[in-house]
């Protein structure tokens, strides 16, 4: 798979700077270029997560978190 030259802007929750963060580094943080507090890491694509998975990813996950909730019934 040919690497992607996509990038994505976050916001730094500490200063407000907005950091330009390569598609590549889906899923590690990183340090705002401003202030050099630290950036939730990008998820660009849902990540899948279990009833044993899910506490632990929200508590620890540093920025906000929209969960899509499905049931078969």
């Amino acid at each position: 798979m040919a690497p992607s030259h996509d990038s994505y802007i976050i916001r730094c929750p500490a200063c407000g700077a907005a950091n330009q963060v390569p598609a590549e580094s889906e899923g590690r943080s990183g340090k705002c270029g401003s202030c050099h507090a630290a950036l939730p890491p990008l998820y660009r694509i849902p990540v899948a997560l279990t009833d044993q998975s899910f506490d632990e990813f929200v508590v620890h996950y540093p920025g906000q978190v929209l969960a899509e909730f499905w049931a078969p019934w």
